[in-house]
């Protein structure tokens, strides 16, 4: 009795959310996909516009158009007496459904890329199963891992990084945020708000971000940087009086919660893996996010750009490797946040009056120059950084 053949795809995506999709788009993109196949697998087929993507560039990621609003100017730095614009960057936002949408509309146009809506628990020896198939691959990109493997919760990421001999900080930046219509114009949508501290702290660092889209319509988001994640009555609450400040009835569209790990875990050692690898992560376990911002939407389409070249030149793959001294400055701050969370509002504050909008950019961007780094920390709390850089050299 013979065994059933096992199907072959060249690629494997797992997880159809930003980094899978953009991943393949970059490998159709690339034209990697015209004589090659690609198989999605995607546990959820029916996607919401179940959250909000922000990125800071000086310029589009793609030519579609995706963007559903683009910003110039942060009322962080005119708060401050200084020049708000954002120039030369621009503060662009995209809701997920118009993502999800336009780049499948695309990828569905190629003949080569197969979708299945299951779910993912294995692979070995370039052999991927699922509930619903098993096959042969010569690249899987991991973007999600297995029911078995969820370290997302809160729970089994704490265990998860307890278990590794290299201690990391576990905080979480978790939010609520209400998308509402006001019966009258209140908003000035040419400007948006990185961070707006005037909020109580209750023990925590948190500060509501706006995205004003029209002047009767905005998201109104408060996030906590804490080892204890925001809930929905404590949200309210400060929400509420935060929205009296306008001075207008208003009507709740849509609601956002979520949380993301902040944790230099997922920092890669490693700048470049082998070309023969067979397994690459992609997304949060690759190392997308930065640890102290949570942002990582635009870096998961310039990785995927990245990987996509290097295979198209069978050249070695990069990863998403940092600056040593990048991970450094985020494991202090983590510490403070971690240990002395009450001070959180006064780094983030002194930040934004004593540093330009472009500038703190750049530093997020990891693009500064280590002289314009110690510009920036010297106008920092100082001997708070100095004491949790002794605890980091001697943890």
């Amino acid at each position: 009795m013979q065994n059933k053949p096992v199907k072959f795809y060249n690629f494997t995506i797992v997880g159809a959310g930003a980094s899978g999709l953009w991943m393949a788009y970059s490998l159709l993109k690339q034209g990697l996909l015209e004589n090659k196949t690609l198989i999605i697998i995607e546990n959820d087929k029916k996607k919401a516009n179940d959250r909000t993507w922000c990125y800071w560039a000086k310029e589009k990621l793609t030519h579609h158009p995706l963007e559903s609003k683009i910003w110039s100017y942060s009322q962080n730095a005119s708060k401050h007496n200084k020049n708000g614009n954002l120039y030369p960057y621009n503060y662009y936002h995209i809701a997920s459904n118009d993502f999800y949408t336009q780049i499948k509309a695309e990828l569905n146009q190629s003949k080569n890329i197969y979708w299945l809506y299951s779910t993912y628990q294995s692979n070995f020896n370039g052999e991927v199963k699922t509930a619903d198939g098993l096959w042969k691959t010569d690249k899987l990109f991991l973007s999600s891992v297995s029911k078995s493997q969820n370290i997302f919760n809160d729970n089994d990421l704490k265990s998860y990084l307890n278990n590794h001999s290299d201690k990391h900080i576990l905080l979480w930046q978790s939010f609520i945020g209400w998308r509402i219509k006001t019966k009258k114009p209140v908003f000035d949508e040419s400007k948006m708000t990185m961070m707006n501290f005037d909020i109580p702290q209750n023990g925590h660092t948190q500060f509501v971000y706006e995205l004003p889209f029209t002047p009767q319509e905005s998201l109104i988001e408060l996030t906590r940087f804490s080892k204890e994640k925001l809930t929905i009555p404590e949200a309210q609450t400060i929400l509420k009086d935060y929205l009296t400040k306008f001075n207008c009835e208003y009507n709740i569209q849509n609601i956002e919660i979520g949380a993301i790990p902040m944790t230099t875990h997922f920092d890669n050692k490693r700048k470049f893996i082998s070309k023969d690898e067979t397994v690459i992560y992609l997304g949060t376990i690759a190392g997308a996010l930065k640890p102290t911002t949570g942002y990582g939407f635009k870096n998961m389409a310039n990785y995927a750009q990245q990987l996509a070249f290097a295979i198209s030149k069978n050249a070695n793959l990069p990863t998403h490797h940092r600056k040593w001294r990048f991970k450094v400055y985020d494991i202090l701050l983590l510490q403070i946040l971690d240990q002395n969370p009450d001070r959180g509002k006064e780094i983030f504050q002194t930040l934004f009056k004593t540093q330009t909008t472009p500038k703190i950019l750049r530093f997020l961007d990891e693009k500064t120059t280590i002289w314009e780094e110690i510009s920036i920390f010297s106008k920092l709390p100082i001997l708070l950084f100095l004491n949790s850089l002794l605890k980091y050299i001697f943890r």
